[in-house]
């Protein structure tokens, strides 16, 4: 299961939306400099917050934290759904091309058409993404309090 914590943000029946916080460890990263994603985060905007939308029976109210969960097997079928078949569908149909015996620049629509025809069976398969990757609240995460400190006077005389 992998596992994020939120904070409830709206409750509505049988679901929860869940504001998380987006993480980055662009800045402690050695490679920064050469990689493009620190590139992007740089340019990219300032919302640090994410909104996901989750099943609870638990009895939440606004402002709540809790710990969202996936499972593990629902992430990777959705990436195998999404990126994955597309591909193995454009390598077909450039392999077919090749076999055939036609000309290169066949490839590349080929190319074309055998990602965007991969991306049938993948929503066929997947149905909606909603029911691939449910999101369920695991649990609440109960807020310590600090003892609060009484100041003690004390005279030290001798």
């Amino acid at each position: 299961m992998i596992e994020e914590q939120g904070r409830v943000v709206a409750v509505e029946e049988g679901t929860v939306w869940i504001e998380t916080e987006r993480k980055s460890t662009c800045s402690s990263c050695s490679a920064k400099n050469g990689c493009g994603q620190h590139l992007a985060d740089k340019y990219r905007t300032k919302n640090t917050h994410s909104y996901i939308r989750a099943t609870s029976a638990l009895n939440l109210v606004e402002g709540s934290s809790v710990v969202v969960g996936i499972p593990e097997a629902a992430l990777m079928k959705a990436s195998v759904l999404a990126y994955l078949l597309p591909l193995l569908f454009m390598m077909a149909a450039i392999w077919g091309v090749n076999l055939s015996g036609m000309h290169e620049l066949v490839a590349i629509p080929a190319a074309l058409a055998g990602l965007t025809l991969g991306f049938v069976p993948a929503k066929i398969l997947g149905g909606k993404a909603s029911d691939i990757c449910k999101v369920k609240v695991i649990r609440q995460v109960v807020q310590q309090h600090e003892p609060e400190l009484i100041p003690v006077h004390q005279s030290w005389s001798v």
